[in-house]
């Protein structure tokens, strides 16, 4: 294997948990002399068609919805696509338009396909924006659930899901967890917003909770009136999430600091008493391994794939989803239990090492050989049915 090519809706200069995880496995691909490009959405429309990032050759193409300008892709595909030709490709994220094009591209240049689900891609039981999500992208997506040679999911959770909502599908599909950069994390330098602070780092989108953790903080001000909860991020709901801040009466107390890169929330992860996860849908959260890894205590919802990033009680706690004085709670136990506090660091540092890229990087890797060699045999029965047909005309 000489060539991957990654495929993801967004990438560089946006930042998130499917971004870093292309990220990592392409700066660990690079490692091992495999070349990697990456195929991301155009979005906006400023981004450059073709830019280099890390020594990663990133190429973008517009969004696409009707006809014509899934035909405009193509076109740019053949004009394109030999600088990009893989032994392999591997899509991180179900949403349109790309894995569309990454099914095409399959059979253009007759390699296999691997389709990872992450978090929202699918129907969640227990929330309804990734329905909202699926419904809009079914139609350029179920097509690659079929054609796909392999569908990796990022926690049990969200394996045990995709069975349950599409048991038609016959693509096998396993568990392949996420991972992190525990060298990475190591280096990054510790940074103290303020004295003393709890850290969130999450897109501000109604399913990952931020207004639940604004509403538990009100009630733990009562008894840390100096602590200040530090949001980064950015999404539809901050001018939502501003209002309840004034509305009530936190004041200085809630900073928003918008979107940040990936260093600079690992030191911030490091300088904070906490951070916390209040996700009403979600895959696993890198985030969580990522805190761990850089001894920042979790506090997170009991919710899709989360518990399996988590420990509960043994490298952070875990609260109910959508229940403001259980996480008021459960965050008040950590600031007021020092020892406690410790153990969950300690718990957690060893957690996240299950996840370090050096642990699950082989795992891709091997992944991607068995499905290379699995194509290949599959295409020389192909070709020997095919000489067998001609040879009895």
């Amino acid at each position: 294997m000489k060539k991957i090519l990654l495929i993801s809706s967004l990438y560089y200069p946006h930042v998130g948990g499917v971004e870093t995880m292309v990220r990592e496995l392409a700066r660990l691909y690079r490692k091992e002399k495999i070349e990697v490009n990456v195929l991301s959405k155009k979005w906006p429309i400023s981004l450059f068609d073709y830019e280099v990032y890390e020594d990663v050759d990133i190429y973008r193409v517009p969004s696409a919805r009707t006809d014509n300008e899934f035909l405009a892709i193509a076109n740019w595909i053949k004009e394109h696509g030999n600088n990009m030709k893989p032994d392999i490709i591997h899509v991180i994220g179900a949403r349109r338009p790309l894995p569309l094009i990454a099914l095409v591209l399959r059979y253009y240049w007759n390699v296999p396909l691997v389709l990872t689900i992450a978090g929202g891609d699918i129907p969640d039981k227990n929330d309804p924006y990734p329905g909202t999500v699926w419904e809009e992208s079914k139609s350029t997506v179920y097509p690659v659930f079929e054609h796909a040679d392999i569908i990796t999911c990022v926690s049990e959770d969200i394996t045990r899901d995709f069975r349950h909502f599409f048991p038609e599908i016959k693509t096998a599909v396993e568990t392949l967890y996420a991972g992190i950069d525990i060298e990475y994390i190591d280096k990054a330098p510790k940074e103290k917003y303020c004295d003393d602070y709890i850290f969130s780092l999450r897109r501000l989108d109604p399913t990952k909770g931020i207004h639940i953790l604004i509403e538990a903080f009100a009630i733990i001000t009562r008894t840390y009136s100096n602590l200040r909860l530090v949001i980064a991020g950015d999404g539809s709901e901050r001018p939502y999430l501003e209002e309840l801040v004034q509305k009530l009466r936190l004041g200085d107390n809630v900073k928003f600091i918008g979107t940040i890169g990936l260093e600079r929330g690992i030191s911030l992860l490091k300088g904070a008493k906490l951070t916390v996860v209040p996700s009403l849908s979600e895959a696993g959260g890198l985030v969580n391994v990522e805190a761990q890894a850089a001894g920042c205590p979790v506090v997170a919802t009991r919710v899709g794939g989360i518990p399996e990033y988590v420990q509960d009680g043994i490298s952070g706690l875990l609260c109910r989803p959508n229940d403001v004085p259980d996480l008021a709670k459960k965050i008040m136990l950590l600031l007021g239990d020092k020892e406690l506090r410790g153990k969950m660091i300690e718990g957690g540092l060893a957690h996240a090492r299950k996840f370090d890229w050096e642990v699950l990087g082989p795992k891709y890797l091997s992944l991607y050989d068995s499905i290379i060699e699995m194509f290949k045999r599959r295409e020389l029965c192909q070709d020997a049915l095919f000489q067998l047909m001609w040879n009895s005309l």
